[in-house]
């Protein structure tokens, strides 16, 4: 009779295997040696088979551990075929999974009638002796064995450990994914800093989204418009999609809010959360030149201002540079010459060099901006940035 070794990736599987791994002991292991009658050949055979498998088992352990590290946290998950959590896990762990049934078919009784046709084959897990078939203590213990038959027998506890190890990750990974699906607070902050950070990792949207204005639709964006509130539509589709999918309605999402409230998409884009700051920073691109302290030298802005100015705009560092090479000087109208951003980059090492803080540069700009007087033709401008 033939055993079947193929384990169906979902969490009823994970308990089982547990179970099974957890039934190893000395004295199944005996029984089986005995059963099997294994030589000294097979033993050591086996042996280096089992040591080799413990390998992987180990690499996919560390792989498992920094993925758990990062996936309830992650809003959207790796793109597969099937978003069920334990279809996803069991494919991260295929060499745990095939040598963990394989070591259980290893010590599988020998059978040797014909198995009815049709029959579904039984599985190996449910059959080893290792795990939930009968056994008789062996009256003597390994001291009666050969000295690699004890070595197997610690090869395979450590082996076993392992799994047991890998499997429980894989549990504990799915209850708290579903105890995240519960709690409305915990999944929507999850939700936010994700799209914060899709929106961070982004330089910029212009170019994105073609001319007309149009931006893709989006099945997740369907789903979000029809959930009668933001929670009901966070829960329902965490970790349901794949981070493609979740990017692009991210994307798209921010840049119909952006252009609904006024702002180019490269606004969007830097301001993506403070569509009011992104406008008082236009004003103030547009007015820079009724600022003091702006004149540098041959004619050119001076570089402290505009490191002032970058922190004061309030974005993600790693956005400073397109802020100033794509929107203050393709924006900046006045009278004097702009510097390249090798001088506004030196300029901040020197800021952070000398210990002036980000929060005392944008400091000293917002009394920059308290200092000038505006026409009344821009009090609304004006109100809104504090003149």
């Amino acid at each position: 009779m033939r055993y079947n070794t193929i384990v169906e990736k979902d969490e009823t599987n994970i308990l089982k295997l547990i179970s099974a791994a957890e039934q190893f002991s000395e004295e199944r292991f005996l029984e089986g040696i005995r059963l099997k009658r294994y030589s000294l050949y097979d033993i050591k055979e086996t042996m280096i088979w089992v040591r080799e498998r413990q390998q992987m088992l180990n690499r996919e352990y560390l792989a498992l551990m920094k993925f758990s590290e990062t996936f309830i946290k992650s809003y959207a998950t790796d793109n597969n075929k099937c978003f069920d959590s334990a279809y996803r896990l069991f494919n991260k762990i295929r060499s745990t999974i095939s040598a963990t049934s394989k070591v259980f078919k290893k010590m599988c009784p020998e059978i040797h009638r014909q198995q009815p046709e049709g029959a579904e084959k039984p599985l190996a897990i449910e059959r080893s002796i290792f795990s939930h078939a009968h056994f008789t203590p062996d009256l003597f213990g390994l001291e009666s064995f050969d000295k690699s038959v004890e070595e197997l027998f610690n090869d395979l506890e450590t082996f076993f450990t392992s799994v047991i190890s890998t499997l429980l990750l894989c549990r504990g990974m799915i209850n708290k994914e579903r105890e995240v699906r519960m709690d409305s607070k915990l999944c929507l902050s999850i939700y936010r800093e994700c799209c914060e950070e899709s929106m961070n990792s982004i330089k910029s949207l212009v170019g994105m989204f073609d001319n007309t204005h149009l931006l893709p639709k989006s099945e997740l964006q369907e789903r979000k418009d029809k959930a009668r509130q933001l929670t009901d539509f966070v829960c329902d589709n965490y970790h349901k999609h794949d981070k493609i999918t979740f990017r692009t309605f991210i994307l798209a999402d921010a840049v119909k809010k952006g252009r609904n409230d006024g702002l180019t998409d490269l606004e969007t884009t830097l301001w993506p959360n403070n569509h009011t700051k992104a406008l008082i920073v236009r004003d103030v691109v547009k007015n820079f030149d009724n600022l003091p302290r702006v004149e540098g030298k041959r004619n050119k802005l001076c570089s402290r201002i505009i490191v002032e100015f970058i922190k004061w705009c309030d974005v993600d560092k790693s956005k400073e540079k397109t802020l100033y090479n794509d929107y203050f000087k393709d924006n900046y109208t006045g009278r004097y010459d702009t510097l390249g951003w090798t001088a506004i980059s030196n300029e901040r090492k020197n800021m952070a060099d000398t210990k002036i803080s980000d929060k005392e540069l944008a400091e000293s700009f917002q009394k920059a901006l308290q200092s000038i007087k505006t026409s009344a033709d821009d009090a609304k401008s004006n109100k809104a940035v504090g003149f």
